[in-house]
């Protein structure tokens, strides 16, 4: 890459001239409070950056090594991710690339594998998906073998998302895909995770990622779901002000309605309890944190409406995955690993944000000098997360924690889809995939926002020890990418902060991730094990993503092919 520097400029502008990707071209300015504008410019994309002599050396740097990074993903020539691989790991990516551009064989993969596990021949699928999608997308079948990997991607300064790919879900008539022994399968999954910790453990800084409904019976996730969502919209009916608060009164009239009128005791205990401010009044936050599964006294008022669902042994069952999660959290906390949250169905994932919000409140703690244990995930694809994420944020404030976050597009789109179509429910999804993309940059500019007045307020740099906010751009989207650098090169927000991180999956998108390891941007690869037989569902999404974005998949092929050729 050849570099040029001028002093003498007209005027003090940054010129962005965007790839036919991103089909548009924009002029911006940067106030870095000075008249004297020095120019970056890069012969190779045209990409011009102007900065003010008055900056500062480390602040000048840190714009520039940003514009390079730019630079670089926007490159066609870049050859950081395949330059020094083997032919024969090149010739592989490229032929399973191609497989998932087959739209007909993605969309009929989970039948045609549900009819050979029927028929018993699993045994000859297996071995062709374990040698194409497995070994492409998948670190291997335990933590340990997942080691060459760590070690590979840490030679290129990129981190570790270490994930053991079990999950649970319901079958299609919407009964539970489990027996009686899932807890002591949840058990196991749970010893299992302990030891993905300590292997994460062995190098700095990584991530686990945790899906619930792997250490539960998924039976208490989705009954707690119905209850959420049934509690949120009684808050809104009994709101009879719709001030978004509830009087005494509001509450004993929405008790008697959902569970009768011999609850006054409880109605008292329950209400005086939650009215923190002692105002006589309690707002939804304190209405859901009230009637939530830890307070033993709610317990004896859920389980009284039948339309809950929810027994005493589901109670019995949400202690134990607490107790699981709370174990877990110990050990990453001795062990310096961070949690991710998955995110699940939306069928799960009120429950799953319940859980993983009050996780956040215990081992957040704005003090820890080592920054926050507990990510929770956000698919911006669905039509209710924004809400879900500045309501959090919001929360996260109010219970002064750390509000840590994994921005993602989402993976479950036609699975979604099809239960939503089948079951005669609104799509949860965004109807077009502009506003998805509308709704991932708003997430993504909202939190760097949010980090840029925590830094004006503070006036200095913040870092992993006292920032209110650190997220992960979770994406394969180049064009979300380099708006989201460009956007931290306006609020002098450091890449190399440990605030803003970015991943990727294993096997995709590896031009993007690579390139930002080069330049200690704090990149991680999601790293997914486990048997075959437990993985596939995992695969099977991967596939579909990497048929959705059909560009990417283009640009990365056409890498591949100039690299094999040459």
């Amino acid at each position: 890459m050849t570099n040029r520097f001028s002093t003498k400029l007209p005027t003090l502008l940054r010129i962005n001239r965007y790839s036919s990707y991103e089909n548009f071209q924009h002029i911006q300015r940067l106030k870095l409070g000075a008249l004297q504008p020095v120019r970056f410019t890069s012969t190779s994309s045209k990409l011009s950056y102007y900065f003010h002599e008055k900056t500062g050396f480390s602040k000048t740097s840190r714009l520039m090594e940003s514009a390079s990074t730019i630079d670089d993903i926007f490159s066609e020539d870049n050859r950081i991710a395949v330059q020094n691989k083997p032919i024969k790991e090149l010739i592989h990516t490229l032929i399973v690339y191609r497989l998932c551009s087959f739209q007909w064989l993605v969309n009929r993969s989970p039948g045609l594998i549900s009819f050979a596990e029927k028929a018993g021949l699993s045994a000859p699928i297996y071995w062709l998906i374990k040698r194409t999608f497995f070994a492409q997308f998948c670190g291997g079948e335990t933590a340990e073998q997942c080691i060459d990997s760590m070690s590979q991607l840490k030679t290129h300064g990129i981190g570790l998302i270490l994930d053991l790919s079990i999950e649970a879900d319901i079958n299609e008539n919407g009964s539970l895909s489990l027996n009686e022994s899932r807890n002591i399968e949840a058990d196991h999954v749970s010893r299992s995770m302990a030891k993905c910790i300590t292997t994460a453990a062995s190098q700095p800084n990584s991530f686990v990622a945790l899906k619930l409904t792997g250490l539960s019976n998924p039976t208490i996730l989705r009954y707690w779901t119905l209850t959420l969502n049934s509690l949120s919209k009684s808050f809104d009916k009994f709101d009879i002000n719709k001030d978004g608060k509830l009087e005494r009164s509001d509450f004993l009239k929405f008790v008697y309605e959902l569970f009768g009128n011999d609850k006054e005791n409880v109605v008292k205990t329950l209400f005086d309890h939650a009215d923190e401010n002692k105002e006589g009044l309690i707002d939804k936050v304190e209405f859901i944190n009230m009637l939530s599964l830890d307070n033993k006294y709610s317990r004896s008022l859920l389980i009284c409406n039948e339309d809950f669902h929810l027994k005493q042994e589901d109670f019995e069952d949400y202690d134990k995955m607490m107790d699981r999660l709370k174990e877990l959290c110990e050990l990453a906390r001795i062990k310096n690993v961070r949690l991710m949250i998955d995110a699940e169905q939306t069928y799960f994932q009120p429950a799953i944000d319940d859980v993983a919000m009050k996780l956040s409140a215990k081992y957040n703690k704005s003090d820890n000098k080592n920054g926050p244990i507990i990510f929770n995930t956000y698919q911006m694809y669905l039509k209710d997360s924004t809400e879900r994420l500045m309501r959090n944020y919001n929360l996260s404030n109010r219970k002064q924690f750390v509000f840590a976050a994994k921005i993602v597009r989402g993976a479950y789109l036609y699975s979604e889809r099809k239960r939503a179509k089948e079951m005669g429910y609104p799509d949860p999804i965004h109807d077009t995939i502009e506003n998805t993309h509308a709704a991932y940059e708003f997430a993504v500019e909202f939190l760097l926002n949010k980090l840029s007045e925590a830094q004006k307020t503070f006036d200095k740099q913040l870092d992993i020890s006292n920032s209110p906010v650190v997220f992960m751009v979770a994406s394969h989207n180049k064009r979300s990418i380099i708006r989201a650098l460009r956007q931290m090169m306006d609020l002098d927000i450091s890449t190399k902060s440990g605030l803003v991180l970015f991943g990727q999956l294993l096997g995709m998108c590896d031009t993007i991730t690579y390139t930002l390891g080069k330049y200690e941007c704090g990149v991680y690869k999601y790293v997914p094990y486990g048997k075959i037989n437990e993985v596939i569902p995992y695969l099977i999404r991967r596939a579909q993503e990497n048929s959705f974005i059909l560009e990417g998949i283009k640009e990365e092929s056409q890498c591949l092919w100039k690299e094999i050729i040459n």
